[in-house]
């Protein structure tokens, strides 16, 4: 079945859709404790053309971009007799080309950080073989002898997102229009070959990371196909009583690490082929995926114990969320119970009924337990998850279907308010933070939560939104650095799937 899978996606080439885009204008950048990350953009009078050594220009190309850098060399004071060394700096932000990079400590490759010695031999023009992603981008003259002319700087930015077909909407709170057009725009930088998590930084396919961004496709740019070539890849790279790798590599090989990823995201994938399959009716790839899903619950449910609750194996863990110190058996077990309960229904779509009814009774008792082992009448703790109360847990426990109603918003609202509470970091846990206020009927508070949250990025000169987001402290960082930070990431972008789906009359 893997080299079925393989096949598949392997039959589904991704059209790709480019456009050149100049640069707007040359800026320089000044310390301002006021500013976004402390740092004031302001605009020069003309953009530099004429350089000698150790000239230095900032230009903003006025949007994040995605693509090949291409810009014009000419000699200004006869034949260039020895190649022009330049220095090229990339940020999606201004922040990124304040910092040494080579002051940079975080606890993955300073690799990532955008920065390129190009050597120019002759009078030409030129295009940077590797692909960046950055709104700004800093070029210094490192060493010449004479003076050269460099300009016509412009990229070639690429996506798989047919902008030009995209759906629709009459979003008539200008607020939300305006955070929709953000989403889909950090969406639309995030379809390359597959879903890459984010085109600065991993460039890979994550499957947490990868639900998220077909939630939002499916109302944004409707692209079935690279939904369903993702889906196979990951199916391509099962292991054989292991849970799914959390992500991949699918060039110039399909590549993934050999072992248990995380349980949640595991649990996730197969939420999204119940989706794919609601959306688009493609009734031979869910059968064809239905094994993976029936591997995965079967996997878990063989290691339940007697109470119906999850273990987690020495070789796997949840990732829920990026917050310190998180304890992941009980917000994980409640991914476990959302995921059962869609994959039933899926089940039950495709005729495999004998299952779905062994799984609605898995379900009960895995629900039954989680609420009387956790629930101690107004928040869920674990002992096994040293008592901790976090938001995740509660949560997911009412994603799961162990409480609802006007007890599950009173649950929800108290774990916000208790300063004792662990809160979201990332905008993936915020995601499900609305899925749940959601199904609590709360549609004005996520209205709310949306704007305060996703627009608390816009107000900071967002024109993607980041991996990472803490209203008041923009120095975290999953990397200890956040220079490393993603600002254009996959798991930010689903506000245009609630906006388009809930809100846009």
């Amino acid at each position: 079945m893997k080299e079925l899978y393989k096949k598949r996606a392997e039959e589904i080439s991704p059209k790709f859709f480019t456009r050149k885009v100049d640069a707007k204008k040359s800026v320089y950048f000044e310390k301002d404790v006021e500013a976004p990350f402390g740092v004031k953009v302001t605009e020069k009078e003309e953009i530099q053309e004429i350089f000698q050594k150790g000239d230095s220009i900032t230009l903003d190309f006025g949007e994040h971009l995605v693509g090949q850098l291409s810009f014009k060399m000419e000699s200004v004071e006869g034949h260039i007799g020895e190649p022009i060394r330049l220095k090229f700096r990339f940020g999606e932000i201004p922040m990124e080309l304040t910092r040494d990079f080579t002051t940079y400590d975080g606890w993955i490759s300073g690799s990532w950080l955008q920065e390129e010695i190009v050597n120019v031999d002759y009078p030409e023009e030129v295009t940077l073989p590797r692909r960046y992603c950055f709104r700004f981008m800093e070029v210094t003259v490192m060493d010449t002898v004479q003076k050269v002319k460099l300009s016509n700087f412009s990229v070639t930015h690429i996506t798989s997102a047919d902008t030009k077909n995209a759906v629709g909407y009459d979003i008539f709170d200008d607020e939300l229009k305006r955070i929709d057009a953000v989403s889909a725009k950090t969406l639309e930088d995030c379809m390359q070959s597959v879903y890459e998590d984010g085109p600065k930084r991993d460039r890979r396919l994550w499957s947490g990371d990868f639900r998220l961004q077909a939630l939002a496709d499916y109302y944004v740019f409707k692209n079935y196909d690279l939904i369903k070539r993702c889906l196979y890849l990951f199916a391509a790279c099962l292991t054989d009583g292991k849970y799914l790798p959390s992500c991949l590599y699918h060039y110039p090989e399909l590549w993934s690490k050999k072992g248990s990823g995380f349980m949640d995201y595991a649990f996730l994938y197969t939420v999204a082929v119940g989706e794919y399959f609601e959306n688009t009716k493609d009734e031979n790839t869910a059968k064809e995926l239905f094994p993976i899903i029936k591997n995965q619950m079967e996997l878990t449910i063989s290691n339940l114990t007697d109470n119906g609750i999850l273990t987690i194996p020495e070789d796997s863990n949840g990732f829920i969320d990026w917050a310190d110190g998180l304890k992941k058996i009980t917000p994980t077990h409640g991914v476990f119970l959302y995921a059962l309960e869609k994959n039933i229904s899926l089940a039950l779509s495709l005729g495999e009924t004998e299952i779905a009814e062994q799984w609605k009774k898995i379900l009960i008792k895995a629900r039954n337990g989680a609420y009387q082992l956790f629930f101690d009448g107004d928040k869920f703790i674990n002992p096994d998850d040293d008592n901790q109360y976090s938001v995740h847990s509660q949560v997911w426990m009412i994603l799961g279907g162990v409480i609802d109603g006007e007890k599950g918003r009173r649950v929800l609202e108290k774990a916000f308010d208790d300063d004792n509470s662990i809160k979201p970091v990332s905008p993936y846990m915020h995601h499900y933070v609305l899925e749940a206020m959601i199904k609590l009927g709360m549609l004005d508070e996520a209205k709310e939560y949306i704007k305060n949250y996703w627009g608390g990025m816009i107000k900071l000169n967002a024109d993607t939104f980041w991996e990472v987001y803490v209203p008041g402290d923009l120095s975290v960082s999953p990397y200890n650095d956040a220079v490393i930070n993603s600002f254009c990431h996959a798991w930010s972008c689903t506000p245009s799937y609630f906006i388009r789906k809930y809100f846009n009359k």
